[in-house]
C-alpha cells in the first residue's frame, strides 16, 4: 500500500535537518554582518556601534514616573468609577490619558508585578483585570451593607 503521508519518524528527522540547515545560514549570515559592521567602522571611525544604541533605547525605555503612591492610587480609584459607568472603551481612554512610564508604575502599584521590564499593553491589561476584581468586591459589598 503506497501511504503518501511520511512516517513521524521520517518526518522528523526531515525537521531536525532543515533546523539545523536553517541554524548554519543563520550563523553565516551574522558572520558576514560582523565582517561588514567591521569594515564599516574601520572606514567611517564616527559609526555607532550596536551597545550605544542598545543603552540609547534602554534609556528612552527607562523613564521613571513622577507620579507619587497617591496620584497613582487615586488615577486607579477614577479607572474604577469611570470603568463602572462607561464601560471598556472609557478605560481604554483613561488609560490612553497616561504616558508608558505612568501606566507601568500603576500596575507595580495594584500588585502587578515587580518586574523593571514590564511592557504598556501587559501593565494596561493587567490594570484592566485589577479593575474588574476592585468593581466585582464593590458589589460583592452592597449587598451585605444594607442588611
Amino acid at each position: 500500500m503506497n501511504n503518501e503521508f511520511t512516517e513521524p519518524p521520517e518526518e522528523l528527522r526531515r525537521v531536525a535537518e532543515e533546523i539545523s540547515l536553517l541554524r548554519r545560514d543563520i550563523q553565516t549570515a551574522s558572520a558576514a554582518l560582523g565582517r561588514i559592521e567591521r569594515r564599516l567602522k574601520a572606514a567611517f571611525p564616527n559609526y555607532p556601534s550596536k551597545k550605544i544604541q542598545s543603552k540609547e533605547r534602554k534609556k528612552s525605555q527607562g523613564t521613571l514616573s513622577l507620579k507619587t503612591d497617591q496620584e497613582l492610587q487615586s488615577f486607579f480609584n477614577d479607572l474604577v468609577a469611570c470603568t463602572q459607568t462607561g464601560g471598556d472603551s472609557a478605560f481604554a481612554a483613561k488609560v490612553g490619558e497616561l504616558i508608558d512610564a505612568d501606566v507601568i508604575a500603576l500596575a507595580k502599584e495594584v500588585g502587578l508585578s515587580s518586574k523593571s521590564r514590564l511592557s504598556r499593553p501587559k501593565a494596561a491589561d493587567g490594570i484592566r483585570k485589577r479593575v474588574q476584581e476592585a468593581m466585582q468586591l464593590q458589589f460583592e459589598k452592597k449587598p451585605n451593607s444594607n442588611q
